[in-house]
């Protein structure tokens, strides 16, 4: 038995030593034929330019860094680009050295998008369908459903041929409405404003907050703001009145139409008839963001981006309220988005969709929207604390979401850039209380019809 015992233990170490050999050869092959672990992929290095202040780019840098860690085969460059950002991107791009990734505006979007500048979408989010991962590592697919409808139109565009391509993918959406200062509405006896209110309800409520302290004749405290400039801050009441900047085909002026002059009149009117908003010279050279703060503006018509400062240096309780109804029975604003494109000349296209997918994600728009700069494209992120910040102000932030459905999606000429000049000029003796709405917008409207119909 004890020698029975003694040849199962050496024959097993014979076993032992041959398997451990026969392990070893196999390695040292494997080795000398490429058959080992499979060796590091490809490093691949895409650029991605945008603009955006230090705190977002922060958390973009953020963003970046996790998602190099996720793929370590791709390296992104960040190219940020602060101040003047489409002039630099427009010579970038003549110069055939458009970054893979690009950040965009539906403003601007379609001078670009004319030119063949971005690459359609569509065909990576359908390759995406239903898949559950790629080789970039990334689990979370994406698709139209997930993002407002509203965005995704601002950022399609119709080829010649009558094809259309998803030329960008967005990040959030830009919209307007109105803050208002609580204290201000308080001390004058005003019921705080209500989503529904009329072009009538505002323009008196904007009277009762126009007030001249000291009794010289002039305003100390006006009702509302007054922008000229850009066209978002005075278009919803154009389109609230039931009129329009474009045809539908963008090929025609529009603005000289009887209800695009209402409105016009009417915004031109809380300036000059109704002097419930501060002319140029009594602003002082201040922005009527820092007249708000100063309270000596009690509404002011802004966007989202201005949630961080106020909740930061107001010294007042404040909060927000959709645009009032017009003479069409409806309020509407634009809605412009801002997101991402890949250049239709990258030579890296997936692994820039890949970047794009990353920064599209739920949880990275999640990490967007947390700074409160944003309104999310994503309904899935916001309608969640995310967003709406229960606790904080604005107390009707919900707001900001309620007017998508009925907003109106950019949609801007390829020379975009000529007319918004022109345009400017033309309404500047408006806002200065100079010349008729109508007038000015006749006289303009030959120029801006030969802008519209000339191809870029």
């Amino acid at each position: 038995m004890g020698q029975s015992l003694q040849k199962f233990k050496d024959a097993t170490k014979r076993l032992c030593k041959q398997t451990l050999g026969l392990a070893l050869l196999c390695l040292m092959l494997m080795g000398l034929m490429g058959c080992q672990a499979k060796p590091p992929a490809r490093t691949v290095q895409i650029q991605l330019s945008t603009w955006g202040s230090a705190q977002e780019v922060a958390v973009l840098k953020s963003l970046l860094r996790d998602f190099e860690r996720s793929h370590p085969q791709i390296q992104v460059q960040l190219m940020h680009i602060p101040e003047n950002y489409y002039q630099k991107l427009h010579i970038l791009v003549a110069g055939d050295m458009a970054p893979d990734v690009i950040f965009t505006n539906s403003l601007s979007f379609p001078i670009y998008a004319s030119q063949g500048v971005f690459r359609d979408l569509r065909p990576f989010l359908s390759a995406q369908g239903q898949a559950n991962g790629s080789s970039h590592g990334v689990s979370e697919t994406l698709s139209q459903t997930q993002f407002y409808p509203q965005a995704l139109k601002a950022f399609t565009w119709r080829q010649p041929n009558g094809q259309s391509i998803l030329g960008a993918l967005p990040r959030d959406i830009s919209n307007v409405l109105i803050f208002y200062n609580r204290d201000l509405f308080r001390q004058a006896g005003l019921e705080e404003p209500q989503a529904g209110w009329t072009w009538e309800q505002f323009r008196e409520t904007a009277d009762r907050l126009t007030v001249d302290v000291n009794n010289d004749g002039d305003p100390d405290q006006f009702g509302v703001s007054f922008y000229s400039t850009p066209p978002l801050f005075w278009l919803p009441f154009v389109w609230s009145a039931g009129g329009d900047l474009f045809s539908p085909d963008l090929r025609r002026f529009t603005l000289n139409q009887p209800k695009a002059i209402e409105g016009l009149r009417f915004y031109a009117d809380l300036r000059h008839k109704w002097h419930v908003a501060p002319k140029k010279v009594e602003s002082g050279g201040s922005s009527m963001s820092q007249l708000f703060l100063q309270q000596k503006v009690a509404m002011l018509v802004s966007g989202r981006w201005s949630v961080p400062v106020f909740r930061e240096q107001a010294k007042f309780r404040w909060d927000v309220v959709p645009l009032p109804v017009g003479p069409s029975g409806q309020s509407q604003v634009g809605i412009d988005a801002s997101g991402y494109a890949i250049s239709a000349k990258s030579k890296h296209p997936g692994e820039s969709y890949a970047l794009i997918r990353y920064l599209l994600s739920r949880k990275s728009i999640r990490q967007v929207t947390e700074s409160g700069l944003i309104v999310p494209a994503r309904p899935d992120v916001a309608n969640t604390a995310a967003f709406l910040s229960p606790g904080q102000a604005p107390a009707h932030g919900q707001a900001f979401l309620d007017i998508i459905p009925n907003g109106v999606p950019t949609h801007t000429p390829p020379r975009w850039n000529e007319v918004a000049e022109e345009l400017g000029l033309a309404l500047e003796p408006v806002w200065d209380g100079q010349q008729d709405p109508a007038t000015a917008m006749a006289a303009v409207k030959p120029k801006l019809d030969k802008l519209l119909e000339v191809s870029p």
